[in-house]
């Protein structure tokens, strides 16, 4: 019987799954005149959600901290080729393509927010700070953010193949990992020194710290349904 280990603590897997939700929401909600209200409310939403990540990634458990990611250039690039010839290292965390993967995510998303907040649908709904702006830096943030839709969906697309292709080709459920939150030991795993297991299975979630992460960015989406749109 396989061991496993706790990864994933619950409020990364939360953020995950929510991300999910909305961002597919905000696809449909996008495309649609008689969603764009939503659309606006659910960005609002996903603000707190990326801010919340964005804090939780300096106070969260070991694997949801970004001081886990392997972001070097050479790393990535020579997992990346590993890949390609169906070598497979075995990482507890985000895998170094997983790593640029989740930052590029969280940078478009949040530049995805911002031109958002500065547009108008040219019908009825302006975002929170269309107002704020000209109309040439408005009109230039709402021509980033269709641009910036692409690439995310682009970036997406290519999550889930990679998920895919972990289950088929290295055997390794990467999805009910991010349900449950753990994932098989291993006699090695590259993101361990000398091999030795993680602890982050007897580290508990910070009440505090979960609390310093979760009030501001609930803070910011409450301030954000104040506004008029």
């Amino acid at each position: 019987m396989n061991t496993m280990i706790k990864v994933w603590d619950i409020p990364t897997r939360l953020f995950h799954w929510s991300l999910v939700i909305l961002f597919i929401f905000m696809i449909v909600s996008g495309e649609s005149d008689d969603l764009m209200e939503w659309h606006f409310y659910a960005g609002y939403l996903l603000t707190g959600l990326i801010s919340f990540r964005l804090i939780w990634g300096f106070l969260g458990t070991r694997y949801a901290r970004f001081s886990e990611f392997n972001l070097g250039p050479a790393t990535v690039i020579r997992y990346t080729l590993g890949l390609l010839k169906a070598e497979h290292k075995p990482y507890y965390g985000h895998t170094p393509p997983g790593s640029v993967m989740i930052i590029l995510l969280i940078g478009l998303l949040t530049l995805q927010l911002i031109t958002g907040m500065l547009s108008t649908d040219d019908i009825i709904w302006n975002g929170p700070f269309y107002n704020s702006v000209s109309e040439s830096t408005a009109e230039l943030a709402g021509e980033i953010h269709e641009t910036v839709q692409g690439l995310l969906q682009i970036l997406v697309g290519l999550h889930v193949l990679a998920i895919i292709l972990y289950k088929v080709k290295f055997k390794e459920a990467l999805v009910p990992a991010m349900l449950h939150g753990k994932k098989t030991k291993h006699t090695e795993s590259l993101n361990e020194s000398n091999g030795v297991a993680s602890d982050n299975n007897r580290e508990a979630t910070s009440w505090i710290k979960l609390l310093l992460s979760a009030i501001p960015a609930a803070g910011l989406s409450y301030w954000l349904f104040t506004l008029p749109i």
